[in-house]
Parts: C-alpha cells; sequence; structure tokens
C-alpha cells in the first residue's frame, strides 16, 4: 500500500544523499583552485585529492607527482648544460634589468633584491658552489609569473587556507595564502614544513614572508628544491605544472605564451638553449613545452586548445 509519508521521507533521503555526494564533488575540484591541503596528497586531474596512482600517477595534477620520463616521450633536462657559481650567472646588472620593469605603482616595488635572492639562493646545499644556468632561467621564469612580474609579494586572492592538522596546527588569527615571488604556497601544512626546513617561525608568523625579502625567496626555494627541482629532467612543462596546478585549469594561450617566451629570452641572456635540443628555436620549444603540459591536463580540454590554436600561435 502507497504510503505518502514514506515517499517524502525516502525523497528527503535520496537528496540529502545527493547534495552529500555534490558538496564531496564541488570540494575535491577545489584542489585545482587551492591545492591539496596535505603534503604527501596529490591533485587529480578529475579533482580529487590522494595519494593513491589515480591521484599521482600520470594524471597527477599536481603535488608530489609520480612520474617517469617515459610519460613524455622525450627527455629535455632543465638542470643539465652549462653551470656556474650563482653570483655569476644572476649579476647585479641582470637582476636590476629584470626588476627594471616593475612598475612604479606596484606594491612589491623595492622589496624584492639582489643580496637577498643571492643570500637565500646560496643557503640551500644543492646551490653552493654550482648551479645550470637553465635552472636558474627557469627560477626566475616562475618567480617572476608568479608574482606577476614581480609586482606582489602577497596573494591578492586572500583566505585562510587553514586544515586540521596536530602536526602543523594553525596559528589563531593567522592566514596561510600565497606569499612571496610564489603565491600557490598555500596552506598550514606547507608553512609548516617549510618552517622546519627554514629554522623559520613561519607557522605561527607567516606574514613574515611578506615583511622580508629574503624569507620570502626561502620559502619559495624551499617549494622549489622539494617539488619542482627532482622533476626538471621531465622540462619546463613539467616545471610549470608542479609550480602551479591550476595553469592546466586556467589554461591562457597568452599566459602560457608569456610564460615560454620570459624563459626563453632569459635563456638568450644566459646565452643558453631552453633545452637540450639545439635546434631549440622558441617554435619548436613552445610545441613541446604545450605538448607536455598537455599531457598532464584532462584530454577534453587538450584538444580544444591544441584544436583551437593548432599550437601555432607562437612565433
Amino acid at each position: 500500500m502507497w504510503n505518502p509519508k514514506a515517499t517524502v521521507e525516502n525523497a528527503l533521503i535520496l537528496l540529502l544523499l545527493t547534495l552529500s555526494v555534490m558538496a564531496k564533488t564541488v570540494f575535491s575540484q577545489n584542489c585545482q583552485n587551492t591545492g591539496c591541503p596535505g603534503l604527501k596528497e596529490c591533485c587529480s586531474s578529475w579533482g580529487s585529492c590522494g595519494i593513491k596512482d589515480d591521484q599521482c600517477g600520470f594524471w597527477c595534477f599536481s603535488g608530489p607527482c609520480n612520474l617517469t620520463n617515459k610519460s613524455y616521450g622525450f627527455n629535455y633536462n632543465v638542470s643539465a648544460g652549462p653551470r656556474g657559481p650563482i653570483e655569476s650567472i644572476v649579476t647585479p646588472s641582470l637582476f636590476k634589468r629584470i626588476m627594471s620593469k616593475v612598475g612604479n605603482n606596484c606594491p612589491a616595488k623595492g622589496f624584492y633584491t639582489h643580496h637577498a635572492f643571492i643570500s637565500a639562493v646560496k643557503s640551500f646545499q644543492a646551490y653552493k658552489r654550482t648551479v645550470a644556468k637553465r635552472e636558474v632561467a627557469a627560477i626566475l621564469t616562475h618567480f617572476a609569473h608568479g608574482s606577476e612580474g614581480f609586482c606582489y609579494k602577497e596573494d591578492k586572492a586572500r583566505g585562510k587556507y587553514c586544515s586540521p592538522s596536530k602536526k602543523y596546527p594553525c596559528e589563531p588569527g593567522k592566514q596561510y595564502y600565497g606569499r612571496g615571488p610564489l603565491q600557490s604556497i598555500r596552506w598550514n601544512e606547507y608553512y609548516g614544513a617549510a618552517s622546519i626546513f627554514l629554522r623559520l617561525p613561519l607557522l605561527k608568523d607567516p606574514d613574515r614572508v611578506a615583511q622580508s625579502p629574503e624569507v620570502a625567496f626561502k620559502l619559495a626555494l624551499w617549494f622549489w628544491t622539494t617539488n619542482v627541482r627532482p622533476a626538471l629532467y621531465l622540462g619546463f612543462g613539467e616545471s610549470s605544472k608542479r609550480v602551479d596546478g591550476r595553469l592546466c585549469d586556467n589554461l591562457h594561450p597568452n599566459d602560457t605564451k608569456n610564460l615560454v617566451n620570459q624563459y626563453v629570452n632569459l635563456c638568450k641572456i644566459l646565452e643558453i638553449t631552453p633545452d637540450e635540443d639545439a635546434r631549440s628555436e622558441i617554435s619548436a620549444f613552445w610545441r613541446r613545452h604545450l605538448s607536455a603540459l598537455m599531457k598532464r591536463c584532462a584530454s577534453t580540454r587538450a584538444s580544444i586548445i591544441t584544436g583551437r590554436y593548432g599550437l601555432s600561435f607562437v612565433r
């Protein structure tokens, strides 16, 4: 016998379950915009956080992805090629040339200094003696891109970015949004891990990153050496994904074009090729970069970008 009350109750239960699933889906998709709160978690191209192969394997969107050069079919090592002491590569005149493009109305005008950059780089064991010129070009490119041309020292989109953590609990009243030249570094777990590595109280005082240019560079370099540097043998495309996993989701041709142009131009200034291919003129390098990047994006987005622009709009 039909029971109207039971039917309504069942409908409400079904509605609540549906809303629950939708809420979980929306939350998981946020990792493509905000990253995953856990240090060991990967964000997949489908928007879920986790540590399994579904998240950290070939379709890993960002985080500690488990990849090999077989993922791309080529090996364009950004950490190979000519090397030298960091102060001989990034000279005061080169740094001044880069910073000369910072507008007078930029909040971070004059904040990032040559002395702070060199001091921060030399504080890392991996760079105490020599560093690959190609890696330096990639670092400066991503630092400039991450701070909108060194114009900002804090993310314009503020947020608390606090996740429950016994190891790295949030300090009351503090917010863990992006600061420094890599403003994709968010969440208390990242600030906490950086605090231990750098021996700085960044978990208790995250604002310190925006107060000291040396600390700002150190935080960015900590993220670079931990999350990006191990994958430099996969090429510049992979470094782009590891620095900011949102690049795929918000892929705009002009933004990516500017990123590649900055890297190639810095390589020219340093008198090196952008990768191991000696024939690497900008159009060929661009095609390889976008090809690598697209392999890490959802296939639907890849087909839209490559189909519309034909991989030929950079010359």
